[in-house]
């Protein structure tokens, strides 16, 4: 581990410029940890191959940075799934990440409702009253563990938050940007959040938020206050690594970085598992499903993969 020169920040993963990464770190002398998150061609992938209108595929953007955030948290191998239902325009958006950071998205909208909403229409009008839901799941052998939130403020990080303030009890910040690259047209997604462990004097019991321990307080709202001025364009920025931003943010406390969390787009989806989906489907269902051309035709969401499977 080594410091930088002339920077108060303290490396302990050197690559810090690249895309497609969670970058985590911790604010030096807090109870304050976080993650940054970048995403270029693997974001740029998945809303080009789906080619929703673009207020549908800023919103996807910022779900699956969200997504890329949150999934990293994991400690296990298991699939962390956001999923929004509202009466809005953009009426679902579906994000998971699966461990060790594959991700994945896609999103159901109303396109008469998304046109006559015109432009300049905040996330929150999009997406309209309802909930989202935030699923872990650790495998077969594991219980599943879900919180759901009512979708309220301006955007979906507004959600988020209220999420880990009820459900977890833990005050948290966080910022998401999705947007095309001005120079090559391609998308890209960017986010941050910052989380206050604040626990008893003992160390196991977290206190509630309002009743962090003297001095904290203060120290956090400094910490959110800064990653409140984050920019859009900085949270997208390819000339701009994440280690540059934390430090623009957070220098004067000091920030030490820790190895960052490779993401990558992929799907799960596979001709077995169709074949597992119509087997629980009974003979007059499949029969309705049949084609001229006696096979069923069956597309992934996800992927846009179309399978066509000969019952």
């Amino acid at each position: 581990m080594a410091k930088t020169k002339n920077k108060k920040i303290l490396v302990t993963d050197p690559v810090g410029s690249a895309d497609n990464q969670v970058q985590p770190f911790q604010i030096e002398g807090m109870d304050v940890r976080g993650r940054a998150v970048r995403l270029g061609t693997e974001i740029d992938g998945i809303l080009s191959t789906h080619n929703y209108p673009e207020p549908v595929s800023k919103l996807l953007g910022e779900v699956l940075a969200m997504a890329a955030l949150l999934g990293s948290f994991l400690k296990f191998d298991g699939i962390m799934t956001i999923q929004t239902k509202g009466d809005g325009p953009v009426n679902m958006l579906v994000a998971d990440y699966m461990s060790p950071g594959i991700i994945r998205g896609y999103a159901r909208f109303d396109e008469a409702a998304l046109n006559a909403a015109g432009e300049g229409v905040t996330s929150g009008a999009l997406l309209g009253k309802g909930h989202m839901a935030m699923t872990i799941d650790q495998g077969k052998d594991m219980e599943r563990y879900q919180g759901i939130v009512e979708l309220t403020g301006a955007d979906i990080s507004d959600a988020a938050k209220t999420y880990f303030i009820s459900s977890e009890q833990l005050p948290t910040a966080l910022r998401l940007a999705a947007g095309r690259d001005p120079v090559t047209n391609h998308w890209r997604a960017g986010g941050i959040m910052v989380q206050h462990l604040t626990r008893s004097e003992e160390g196991k019991e977290r206190l509630d938020v309002e009743r962090t321990v003297e001095g904290s307080e203060d120290a956090w709202r400094r910490v959110t206050l800064l990653m409140e001025t984050v920019k859009p364009d900085e949270l997208m920025d390819r000339s701009l690594s994440l280690h540059d931003l934390l430090f623009r943010l957070y220098h004067e406390d000091g920030v030490r970085v820790f190895p960052s969390i490779p993401i990558k787009r992929g799907c799960r989806c596979s001709e077995d598992k169709i074949r597992d989906v119509i087997a629980t489907f009974s003979k007059d269902d499949i029969d309705h499903m049949l084609e001229d051309d006696g096979m069923i035709r069956a597309d992934c969401e996800f992927c846009g993969a179309v399978y066509e499977i000969k019952p």
